[in-house]
């Protein structure tokens, strides 16, 4: 991200996570996306309720999950079982994505594509995905009945596009709707 121009900052150990919080010099608020690679720790609800409020007035959210058993400090929670915390248990809204992390581990490499030019995530600057690699990871279940805007990109090796398991990879958008 640095190299194509990006500003970006990590909040360090001990760091909060914060949404409108302007005694927080890396309150959410300042920033346009948060990237948050394989947690290890359950977001705090003050956490959970800031994230999601980031993203509801448009902030974007990178997830990235490990796989199922993948709890590196020990303490009975993995990375997918936190992202799947925040999506079920937070006081802003149950599912607000459509989408949960299915609790696997496998290893691949697919070429099952979305077949989209527009999509700006499968075609950046770095030109087309033509594949994705999993080297212990989790899948991705979609749930459209949450939110309709949740949409799988990469699925598993053999599946249907229109598969709503073995997503590698999906996109949403925050949705209000019950």
């Amino acid at each position: 991200m640095v190299k194509e121009g990006h500003y970006v900052e990590s909040i360090v150990s001990g760091g909060s996570i914060t949404y409108g919080n302007t005694s927080n010099a890396q309150d959410l608020s300042k920033f346009d996306v948060f990237v948050v690679d394989e947690p290890n720790i359950l977001f705090t609800s003050a956490e959970k309720t800031a994230i999601l409020n980031f993203v509801k007035n448009g902030g974007g959210l990178f997830m990235i999950a490990n796989h199922n058993g993948s709890d590196r400090n020990n303490d009975g929670r993995d990375s997918a079982a936190i992202w799947n915390d925040l999506m079920t248990n937070n006081s802003v809204k149950s599912n607000p994505f459509g989408l949960t992390v299915e609790l696997v581990n496998f290893s691949q490499t697919t070429t099952n594509i979305l077949s989209d030019a527009t999509n700006t995530i499968l075609n950046g600057a770095q030109g087309p995905v033509t594949k994705l690699k999993f080297s212990a990871g989790s899948s991705i279940k979609l749930t459209p009945t949450a939110n309709a805007a949740v949409k799988g990109m990469i699925w598993k090796t053999g599946l249907a596009k229109t598969s709503t398991s073995g997503v590698m990879c999906a996109s949403s958008t925050f949705s209000m709707e019950e």
